[in-house]
């Protein structure tokens, strides 16, 4: 038996939250008022949720020695998730970003890496090893490649989270594909990668193309469509008062490998993850309220 379910590639981030009356365009101002300073970080919220589901996970990156690097562990810590393959490296600055919010709870992002690697390529494969799924971004093609088919060696599953702004995904996605069991898409990530509207027939193609276990795609306050070895299924998601969607695609990401994992059927995993999504986005910050598996049940039950 391995010691993890899920080893998530990505490091954590700081996010500053301002609240904006609307957000801003070219050479523009606007008055706002800054409402937390938050931890986050794409993979690492994913990596939260599922701990907080309840799931063994631990996170592959790197963090370190400052007050902002020891918030992220602490953040990990609280949430269940395993910190052991954290590589700590002196002087390096924290990923950070800038969220603004309008009265709308819509969000616009800035992202600022920082220039370190985010994963220690030395402890990889003990990690995947221990694991029975990776989950990361194939931002980085070579570090992907090399991730991937390792798992692929022993038996451990591959699922990536595909968005708008991965670098030469176009060019790059058929062999994101073929490398992974699960794609989780959002819908302009989906449109930049492969020129195509997420329909069923579309994802019943490139699953059966590429051999895949399920292909997800997110599409926001439409809903999500997705695919697997049965068929098409789809969720409206859910109608609830937005005070920030910061997180929510990360969310619902953490909720369906909860599912995946636990071999549920698709129309159920696209409920959960969405009812899971719901919750959050009902809240301040990506990590505004994490549910337990109970939480979430408790929620679709409203909707019953």
């Amino acid at each position: 038996m391995k010691t993890f379910d899920v080893v998530a590639v990505g490091s954590g981030t700081v996010d500053l939250i301002f609240r904006v009356p609307r957000l801003p365009g070219n050479d523009d101002k606007v008055i706002g008022k800054k409402v937390a300073e938050l931890i986050g970080g794409t993979v690492a919220n994913s990596a939260c949720v599922m701990g907080k589901l309840g799931l063994r996970v631990t996170s592959l990156s790197t963090a370190g020695d400052d007050y902002y690097a020891q918030a992220i562990i602490d953040d990990f810590h609280r949430n269940g998730v395993d910190t052991r393959f954290i590589l700590r490296k002196p002087g390096v600055a924290a990923n950070m970003a800038i969220i603004f919010l309008d009265d709308s709870g819509e969000k616009a992002l800035v992202y600022a890496p920082n220039d370190e690697t985010e994963t220690c390529m030395v402890q990889a494969p003990q990690a995947i090893d221990c694991s029975r799924l990776v989950y990361m971004m194939p931002g980085q093609l070579d570090k992907f490649r090399t991730l991937a088919r390792y798992a692929r060696e022993k038996n451990t599953k591959v699922v990536i989270d595909v968005e708008s702004h991965i670098k030469n995904s176009q060019q790059n996605i058929k062999e994101m594909l073929s490398l992974s069991d699960v794609a989780i898409f959002n819908k302009e990530g989906f449109r930049t990668s492969l020129q195509q509207e997420p329909d069923a027939e579309v994802l019943r193609s490139l699953v059966e193309e590429h051999d895949l276990d399920a292909l997800v795609v997110t599409c926001g306050g439409e809903g999500v469509i997705a695919c697997d070895r049965k068929g098409v299924a789809t969720h409206p998601g859910y109608n609830v008062s937005v005070i920030d969607t910061t997180g929510a695609g990360d969310t619902f990401n953490g909720a369906f490998i909860y599912c995946y994992l636990n071999n549920r059927e698709l129309n159920d995993a696209l409920s959960f993850a969405s009812a899971a999504a719901a919750i959050n986005i009902s809240h301040v910050g990506a990590r505004g309220k994490l549910s337990t598996v109970d939480d979430v049940n408790k929620f679709k039950e409203q909707y019953q």
